[in-house]
């Protein structure tokens, strides 16, 4: 048995990380969990192993580095960069869990991310298992029933029209699952399928845009972020005032009518705050 040796007892895969007179620190590839010391008697019914062995069940490819693109260098770098302090103190739990902190600190990460990525590493004894995976185009997982739905949203359901689900699900099936003599050919998805489908990629930015148009969805739909307010209120102290006339009656003592109120209110431009309000009735604050 050596350092970074792979172990296997059945389903369990261990990798060995120190070796010390009675015990060893030992790492659980598949669990992938922090790494333990265990007494070197509780290894005894484990033999060794391949890389090729630990890969098939993680579903682990080693890819050459010269091969990723960009993003996943650059992306597999960082974290090896965050781990790197912490490698020396693999065989010191106190001394791990301290590096761990400041760096998690110092990087405005999380502890846990950190734990992911170091043990990632150690399982693998492999910088590439800590690169992303590389995106791949949607549309090459798309079934052909899936990309004619999207067409058919696309093009009857997602348009000024305002047509139905329904209308959309009709349209299809004639254009696309209809013979010369416009009869319905099998197989053919179902509504229920066209409507999950639907249900699955509904952007409500695209459904409001596409539907009321652009001008509609900047007035009544769009989310308030507060450039706009910003732009001349750049710090607190800007005040905004309006008024309104009460949706109530007032009396007075006698029981007689007296009319609506008038509140006005002040609201601090750059955060929102209520600086203040009042309510006027006939000259007189209430």
């Amino acid at each position: 048995m050596k350092k970074h040796d792979l172990l296997q007892d059945g389903n369990k895969i261990i990798r060995v990380l120190e070796i010390q007179a009675d015990r060893i620190l030992m790492i659980d590839c598949i669990k992938r969990s922090m790494p333990v010391w265990v007494e070197c008697s509780a290894l005894d019914s484990f033999i060794g192993c391949t890389d090729e062995v630990l890969n098939q069940p993680t579903n682990f490819t080693a890819a050459d580095i010269e091969n990723l693109n960009a993003d996943q260098k650059r992306t597999m770098y960082d974290r090896y960069t965050l781990i790197v302090p912490i490698l020396p103190f693999i065989a010191d739990e106190k001394m791990r869990a301290k590096v761990i902190s400041s760096t998690a600190i110092e990087n405005n990460i999380s502890k846990q991310t950190i734990r992911i990525y170091l043990c990632l590493y150690l399982a693998y004894m492999n910088i590439t298992a800590l690169a992303p995976k590389q995106r791949i185009d949607d549309d090459g997982n798309l079934t052909q029933d899936e990309k004619n739905i999207r067409w058919a949203l696309n093009k009857f359901f997602y348009t000024t029209k305002k047509q139905s689900l329904m209308t959309a699900y009709t349209m299809m099936l004639k254009e696309k699952y209809c013979d010369s003599m416009s009869l319905l050919r099998d197989p053919y998805p179902s509504f229920y399928q066209f409507r999950y489908f639907y249900r699955k990629t509904k952007k409500m930015q695209n459904f409001y845009i596409s539907r009321n148009g652009l001008k509609n969805y900047q007035r009544n739909n769009r989310p308030l972020i507060g450039d706009g307010i910003q732009s001349f209120a750049p710090a607190i102290g800007v005040g905004m005032l309006d008024s309104t006339i009460c949706d109530i009656y007032l009396i007075n003592d006698t029981g007689s009518l007296v009319g609506r109120p008038i509140l006005t209110a002040c609201i601090d431009a750059y955060s929102g705050v209520c600086c203040g309000y009042v309510l006027i009735m006939g000259g007189w604050r209430v």
